[in-house]
């Protein structure tokens, strides 16, 4: 039966099971890849196979060190990605009609979950330059900004060439009606323009620090950027745990 889907099998035979189910994995996702539609049932598609997006699964859930989701986190997660119904449909507090999955609440401005995802990201970026032995400091003033916006971070100390490093982050939901068609063509498109936008928000900082935009979206998928960032800072060890807890995004924006 294998030999029928995949072709006669390797000399000498493999001795791993990975090896083995590769070709039927590689067809069911062609399968599944022609039966996408939408654009957002694609770009969840996309999401789900870049480089990272699912490591929140592979953490162990130990509720000690805040690794452990709920149930009600779990199921939001999983909703998400598969887009299910996560919710009855009803009225945000801006007015505007939320659908059954929920998708509104990643964008408006009046979702408690928008602010609650920046704020967990930002931290734990800030504990992990903690544990490396580098103190910053958050919303630093005086940054040479003329109308007053400050950056999320900046070491107190020199991150590389002699220069401190200034970071300012975003979540952003691909699944929104002005991104979604780009996130249907490339996982990381989208964030991609979010590392594009905050460059050009502070275009003076780079000519004194090290300034480093960070961009993730709430289905998983880091920009490249912030992937060689995220890799250099934090030890491998520790990088399962924050990556989940980058996953746990999902049970703030259902609030």
């Amino acid at each position: 039966m294998w030999s029928s889907s995949a072709g006669p099998p390797p000399d000498p035979l493999p001795g791993k099971q990975s090896l083995w189910d590769r070709p039927g994995l590689l067809t069911d996702r062609e399968l599944i890849e022609s039966s996408l539609v939408e654009p957002s049932q694609r770009a969840r598609f996309l999401a789900a196979q870049a480089p990272h997006s699912g490591d929140w699964l592979l953490a162990l859930s130990i509720a000690n060190c805040c690794l452990r989701l709920d149930d009600e986190a779990v199921r939001v997660a999983v909703g998400m990605r598969l887009g299910l119904s996560l919710c009855v449909p009803h009225n945000c507090h801006c007015g505007t009609l939320v659908d059954a999955q929920g998708l509104h609440a990643m964008v408006c401005k009046k979702a408690p979950g928008k602010i609650a995802r920046h704020h967990v990201f930002n931290d734990i970026i800030w504990r992990a330059f903690g544990a490396a032995g580098i103190q910053a400091v958050k919303e630093p003033s005086g940054l040479d900004r003329q109308d007053g916006k400050r950056p999320d971070e900046l070491t107190l100390i020199p991150w590389h060439g002699g220069r401190s490093l200034v970071w300012d982050l975003t979540v952003v939901s691909p699944l929104a009606a002005s991104y979604v068609d780009r996130a249907a063509t490339d996982a990381g498109t989208v964030t991609d323009m979010a590392v594009t936008r905050k460059t050009e928000k502070y275009p003076t900082l780079s000519s004194a620090y090290r300034f480093e935009p960070i961009a993730v979206e709430n289905l998983g998928v880091f920009s490249s950027t912030t992937l060689n960032f995220i890799s250099e800072l934090i030890p491998t060890h520790f990088y399962h745990a924050t990556t989940l807890q980058l996953g746990a995004f999902a049970r703030h924006s259902a609030s």
